[in-house]
């Protein structure tokens, strides 16, 4: 082989590595391509996950406040009503109380005109007398029985108030008449909160606070956030001694 023979091998020898070299680098470059965007799209997956669940919670506690101030809401407006029984159950207290002064000025009556009637018997016959008396001895029945009827209204619309005055400072306190009792049904522990199969009808009230059993281990305590008819909703009071579940005791 010729001497420039030779020197055109060593340079397409040399071609051919550079071409290997090249080929190889140009592989080893998309390969780590590849491998940065699995990662970068992993990373965006991740951030778009985060972003939903932060959009969610977010959702959750609007709700959450919503149903608060709705809440708070409705209890204005019961204390409302609740007042409004009251002013006019005060008012039937006052209208009875009248109607008894003028049922007891209706039998006085009656029985004076008895007792004149008695005084004057003279130059009547005995039966006329009999008659009057009869006459004078019904009109004091019948005003002794219009006066127990007023009188039984009365006491209705006093017992009427004492209750609408117990109702209001049970709402504005938060006091729950004793032997309140009923179970767990429902617990949420990231809300920090239960469901109550007790409500209103049990003598259950908002702000209320009741204590939490498993037979005879006690868990811990309950503030009342809500409280309708059947059921209601307790807070999860700080100071926990036991894990709350479904079907524990509760009372006050």
């Amino acid at each position: 082989m010729s001497k420039l023979g030779k020197i055109f091998l060593w340079v397409a020898l040399v071609g051919a590595v550079a071409a290997v070299v090249a080929g190889y680098l140009v592989v080893q470059a998309r390969t780590t391509d590849k491998s940065t965007l699995a990662d970068a799209q992993q990373k965006q997956a991740a951030a778009e996950k985060s972003a939903t669940l932060v959009k969610t919670q977010l959702a959750e506690a609007k709700t959450a406040q919503q149903s608060a101030e709705q809440e708070a809401s409705d209890a204005k407006a019961k204390v409302s009503d609740l007042n409004n029984q009251l002013t006019i159950a005060q008012k039937d207290a006052a209208d009875a109380h009248a109607a008894v002064q003028k049922a007891q000025d209706d039998a006085k009556a009656a029985n004076d005109k008895l007792t004149d009637i008695t005084n004057q018997m003279g130059g009547k016959t005995p039966k006329d007398y009999q008659d009057a008396v009869a006459a004078a001895q019904k009109d004091a029945a019948d005003a002794q029985s219009q006066l127990k009827i007023i009188q039984d209204q009365y006491d209705q619309s006093q017992q009427k108030i004492k209750d609408l005055m117990a109702d209001i400072n049970m709402e504005k306190s938060g006091h729950e008449p004793p032997g309140v009792s009923g179970k767990v049904t429902f617990v949420d522990r990231t809300w920090n909160f239960v469901v109550l199969d007790v409500g209103l009808d049990a003598g259950v009230v908002p702000n209320g606070e009741l204590i939490v059993y498993r037979g005879k281990t006690f868990l811990g305590k309950l503030r009342v956030t809500r409280a309708d008819p059947n059921d209601s909703v307790a807070e999860i009071l700080p100071d926990l001694k036991g894990n709350i579940q479904i079907g524990d005791a509760v009372l006050n």
